[in-house]
C-alpha cells in the first residue's frame, strides 16, 4: 500500500486506525517492559505475585484434562479456564512462562484501544489519546497485564460494560441487551463482585433513559440484561452443586455448607477476615491461621467452616461492637486502595520510582506518594463535574469508582484494585484538566498534544533499557520460611533496584 493510499485508508477510518495504533503501542511498551524484565520467564512478577501459582496449577489441570479433588470454588474460574486454554493451546509452560505473558499482554493491549474507542465520545479525540497514553504506560498496568493477574481480564470486561451502557443509556436494543447480560456474567466468573454493578447501572441507566417511552419499555430490555447475566453463572453453579455435595459428605457432623454456589464461596469468608480487631485493612489470614493451619483454608475444621457460613454475622458483630476500630479500619481500606494513585508511569515508574513494597498479594507500591492526594484531588474533582448536566455520561463512571469504594470497605485495601477501575476512573481524572484547559484556545490545542509527547518519550526509555545486558535486576527482602529460608511471596516484600 502507497503512501498516498494510506492516508486515505486513516482519513476514511480514523476510528478504526486509531484503535488499531493504540492496540500496537500498547502491546510494544509491554513487550519491551517485558524484555527488560528479570522476571519475564516467570509465571509471576516480583512486582505482583498474588494467585499464580493457583492459576498455574488449575491451567495445567485443565490443559491436561485432568479432574481435581473437589475443592471450595474459592477463586472465580474464568480466568484460569483462558490461562487452561493458552496451555492447551501453546503447550504447557518448559522453562519460560513469556509466551503465556505475551498473550496477556495482548489482552491488556486491547483493552486500552477498546477503551480509547468509548473514550472518544466522552472526551473527544485529543483528550481521549491522552488518557489512553497513561492507561498504556501505567505501570502498574505493565505489571499486571504482563502476568497472571485475572485484573487483565477484569478491566475488559469492565471496558465492555462501561461502552454498552453508554451507548444503550437512553434506549437500550435487545442484541445489546444480550450482549451486556453476556459481559456482565462473564465479568462475575472473573472477578465476583462485578456482579454487584447492576444496582449502579441500573440507576445510571433510569436516569438517562429516554422519558417519552414507556417505564415497560426500559424494565423488559434492562431485565432481560440482567436475567442474561444470571444465565451465564447457571453451568458453574451446576458443576459447584457437585463439589458442595461431595464437601458436606465428607464432613456430616458439621453444619452444611451452602450447595448453591453461582461463582464463589469467599464472600462471608473474606468479610470476616477483612473486619476483626486484628485486620489491617489489607489481606491477612490470621483468622484462618488460628489452630495452625498455617494459611490453609479447610473447610472440615470447625473454625473455618463458621467463617463460611457465617463470616458476614461475625464482622458486622465486630463492628457494632467496637464503632471507633472500625471507622479507622474503614479509612486504612481506602487509603490503601488509593495508593494506587501512587503509581507513576513507563517502566522506571515516573514519578514514584522502584523503591517501595509489595504487600500481601497486591501489587508493588512505591515509598513516594507525591502523585497519591493530587491524584486523588483530581479524581473527586471528575467525580463532582459528572453531576453537571453537560457530563451526565461521566455519570456512570462516578457509580463504578464508588461501587469499588465500597467494595473496597466492605473487604481489603488493595492498589491493584484502583487499578482495574481505570477504564472508568481515567476519564474522571482527565476531565478536569480538559476543563481547565477550554478556558483558553491555545492551551486547550496544545496541552493534549504535549502530554502526549511527553508520554511517547516513555517509549524510548523502554527501549533502551530493553537493549541493556543483563537486565535490571532488584534486591528483596521480608520475612522468611523458617525451613528454606526463602521469602515468604504471600508476606509483605521491600523491593529496590540492585545497585
Amino acid at each position: 500500500m502507497g503512501l498516498p493510499s494510506l492516508r486515505e485508508a486513516v482519513r476514511r477510518h480514523p476510528g478504526a486506525w486509531s484503535l488499531g495504533a493504540a492496540f500496537a503501542a500498547s502491546l510494544l511498551l509491554r513487550g519491551l517492559y517485558l524484555w527488560g524484565a528479570p522476571d519475564r520467564d516467570w509465571p509471576f512478577s516480583i512486582f505482583f505475585a498474588g494467585d499464580a501459582r493457583f492459576f498455574h496449577t488449575a491451567a495445567v489441570d485443565l490443559a491436561r484434562g485432568r479432574n481435581a479433588a473437589a475443592a471450595l470454588p474459592y477463586h472465580p474460574p474464568l480466568f484460569p479456564a483462558l490461562l487452561g486454554g493458552l496451555y492447551h493451546l501453546l503447550g504447557e509452560p518448559r522453562g519460560s512462562a513469556l509466551p503465556y505473558k505475551l498473550a496477556l499482554a495482548c489482552v491488556g493491549a486491547a483493552t486500552v484501544a477498546l477503551c480509547l474507542g468509548w473514550w472518544r465520545r466522552l472526551l473527544g479525540p485529543a483528550w481521549s489519546a491522552v488518557a489512553a497514553g497513561l492507561y498504556a504506560t501505567s505501570f502498574g498496568w505493565l505489571v499486571l497485564s504482563t502476568t497472571y493477574s485475572n485484573e487483565t481480564l477484569s478491566a475488559l470486561w469492565l471496558c465492555f460494560t462501561c461502552a454498552l451502557v453508554l451507548k444503550g443509556g437512553e434506549s437500550l436494543s435487545w442484541p445489546a441487551a444480550v450482549a451486556l447480560g453476556a459481559v456482565m456474567g462473564l465479568g462475575t466468573l472473573t472477578r465476583a463482585e462485578h456482579l454487584g454493578l447492576w444496582p449502579f447501572l441500573l440507576v445510571y441507566a433510569w436516569t438517562a433513559r429516554e422519558r417519552e417511552r414507556p417505564p415497560q419499555h426500559w424494565l423488559w430490555r434492562w431485565g432481560a440484561a440482567v436475567g442474561v447475566s444470571l444465565l451465564v453463572l447457571v453451568p458453574g453453579a451446576v458443576r459447584n452443586l457437585d463439589t458442595m455435595r461431595t464437601l458436606n459428605a465428607q464432613a456430616p457432623h458439621l453444619e452444611p455448607l451452602p450447595e448453591w454456589v453461582p461463582v464463589t464461596v469467599y464472600g462471608p469468608l473474606n468479610f470476616a477476615m477483612a473486619n476483626h480487631a486484628g485486620a489491617t485493612g489489607g489481606f491477612t489470614p490470621a483468622l484462618i491461621n488460628q489452630g495452625g493451619s498455617n494459611g490453609q483454608l479447610e473447610p472440615s475444621r470447625p473454625e473455618h467452616r463458621r467463617l463460611l457460613l457465617h463470616g458476614y454475622a461475625e464482622g458486622l458483630r465486630w463492628m457494632v461492637a467496637a464503632p471507633g476500630d472500625a471507622a479507622r479500619l474503614a479509612w486504612t481500606k481506602l487509603d490503601l486502595w488509593l495508593d494506587g494513585l501512587r503509581l507513576g508511569v513507563g517502566v522506571s515508574d515516573v514519578p514514584g520510582g522502584l523503591v517501595g513494597a509489595r504487600a500481601p498479594v497486591d501489587v508493588f507500591v512505591p515509598d513516594d506518594a507525591r502523585l497519591k492526594w493530587p491524584l486523588t484531588a483530581l479524581l473527586l474533582a471528575g467525580m463532582l463535574l459528572s453531576l453537571r448536566p453537560a457530563f451526565a455520561p461521566f455519570r456512570l463512571l462516578s457509580l463504578v469508582v464508588l461501587h469499588r469504594v465500597l467494595v473496597t470497605l466492605a473487604f481489603f485495601g488493595y492498589a491493584r484494585g484502583l487499578l482495574v477501575v481505570f477504564p472508568a476512573l481515567l476519564p474522571l481524572l482527565v476531565l478536569p484538566l480538559k476543563v481547565l484547559a477550554e478556558r483558553r484556545a491555545a492551551v486547550a490545542r496544545g496541552a493534549p498534544v504535549v502530554a502526549l509527547a511527553l508520554l511517547l518519550l516513555l517509549w524510548l526509555e523502554a527501549a533502551v533499557l530493553a537493549t541493556r545486558e543483563p537486565p535490571r535486576r532488584f534486591m528483596a527482602s521480608g520475612s522468611t520460611d523458617a525451613t528454606n529460608g526463602k521469602l515468604i511471596q504471600d508476606d509483605r516484600v521491600r523491593l529496590w533496584p540492585q545497585p
